[in-house]
């Protein structure tokens, strides 16, 4: 009986590890917003890592004005080093309404980087949303 308690006991501190460590590097990045022109745009990042993609969860909120927007076409990425990279991929609610949330995902990133900037354009009206996040590494 006291091997089986002491495996389960194992076990549960292995799981409590991997999901920290899972965790860790998205609870490691601020929610940047950006709140003009009656949108607000709330952004976390999830993955910021050289060698895999960026993605970030994106909402968008608003009471006055219809969220048509292709969340793909307006997003862009640069890094420390001046690349742009594209957005490749929205999962998330449609254009339309007054709420939207999803995921956006970008290539991976490259190269040794001190940070990343996330643009949005065009968002009511905005010429550009700029959210900036330094990377440690």
């Amino acid at each position: 009986m006291h091997r089986i308690n002491l495996s389960w006991k194992l076990l549960l501190v292995v799981v409590i590890f991997a999901l920290a460590g899972f965790f860790s590097e998205a609870a490691a990045f601020q929610v940047k917003t950006s709140n003009e022109n009656a949108v607000r745009v709330d952004v976390k990042p999830i993955q910021l890592t050289p060698g895999k993609p960026a993605i970030f969860e994106i909402r968008l909120n608003t009471h006055s004005v219809e969220l048509s927007y292709d969340m793909v076409q307006l997003s862009s990425l640069q890094d420390s080093q001046g690349k742009v990279y594209k957005a490749m991929n929205w999962k998330g609610s449609s254009p339309g309404g007054h709420h939207r949330r999803g995921v956006l995902e970008f290539p991976e990133l490259q190269g040794n980087l001190q940070s990343i900037k996330l643009i949005m354009r065009d968002v009511s009206d905005v010429p550009a949303r700029i959210f900036e996040w330094k990377i440690e590494g």
